[in-house]
C-alpha cells in the first residue's frame, strides 16, 4: 500500500512542477519585441535568442546542411556552435565603387539567401556593412548608411513583411586586416548576414521535425 502511494504522490509532482516535468518547452521568441533586438548590440544579437541543448543538435545539423549548400556560392563560416550561419560578400559584388545603390547583378547574388527567407518564422536575420578606411570616418560612416538603406529597401521589396531583418553600420570600425594594401581594402568591403535561428526552426526542433 504504501509503495502505491509513493508512486502516485511521483506522478502528482512530475505533472505539477515544469522542472520535473517531462516537456517545459516555452518559445524564446515569445513576447518578441523589435526594438529591443533592435536596440542590441551585434553580438547580442548574434548570440538572441538561446537555444536549449535539448534543441541544439538537431540545429546545429540542419544549419551545417544549408551552410554546405551556400558554401557553393558564398564564403560560409559557422558561429555561436554551428547554430548560426555567416555569409561574407564583398561590398565590390553588390555596390558599383563609392556608390550607394545597388548594382544591377546584386539581386542575383543576393537571391540564394532571400530563398531561405520564403518561411519569416525559420531564420532571424542579422547584417553588418563595413567599408575599407579609404576617404575620412564621417564619409565611410555615411557610406556604410546609405548602402544600408539601399540594401534595406531592396530588402523589404523581397521578403515577407513579417521577416525578421536587422541592420547594422560600421564604417572602417572594424576592419578584418590591415588596410594598408590593395586586397586588404577589398577584402574590409564587405556585407556580412548572420542567419539565426528564428521561432518555427526551434520549436521544429523541439518537437524532432527539424529536416
Amino acid at each position: 500500500m504504501k509503495i502505491r502511494y509513493v508512486i502516485l504522490l511521483l506522478l502528482v509532482l512530475a505533472v505539477a512542477s515544469p522542472a520535473m516535468s517531462k516537456d517545459n518547452f516555452v518559445d524564446p521568441y515569445k513576447g518578441y519585441d523589435e526594438t529591443l533586438y533592435m536596440d542590441m548590440e551585434l553580438n547580442d544579437n548574434i548570440m538572441s535568442p538561446n537555444v536549449r541543448k535539448e534543441e541544439h543538435s538537431s540545429i546545429k545539423a540542419h544549419m551545417n546542411r544549408l551552410a554546405q549548400d551556400l558554401a557553393r556560392k558564398y564564403t560560409v563560416d559557422m558561429v555561436r556552435d554551428d547554430e548560426v550561419i555567416l555569409i561574407t560578400i564583398p561590398s565590390d559584388e553588390l555596390f558599383l565603387p563609392n556608390d550607394t545603390l545597388l548594382a544591377p547583378s546584386a539581386p542575383a547574388r543576393l537571391s540564394p539567401i532571400v530563398s531561405l527567407l520564403r518561411d519569416p518564422e525559420m531564420m532571424k536575420m542579422v547584417y553588418a556593412i563595413h567599408t575599407d578606411n579609404t576617404g575620412s570616418p564621417n564619409y565611410n560612416m555615411y557610406l556604410s548608411h546609405e548602402r544600408n538603406n539601399s540594401l534595406y529597401d531592396w530588402l523589404l521589396d523581397n521578403i515577407s513583411e513579417d521577416q525578421i531583418v536587422i541592420p547594422y553600420e560600421f564604417g572602417d570600425t572594424e576592419p578584418m586586416v590591415p588596410n594598408d594594401t590593395r586586397d586588404g581594402r577589398a577584402e574590409n568591403r564587405r556585407v556580412e548576414f548572420y542567419l539565426i535561428p528564428g521561432p518555427k526552426m526551434i520549436t521544429l526542433a523541439h518537437k524532432g521535425l527539424l529536416k
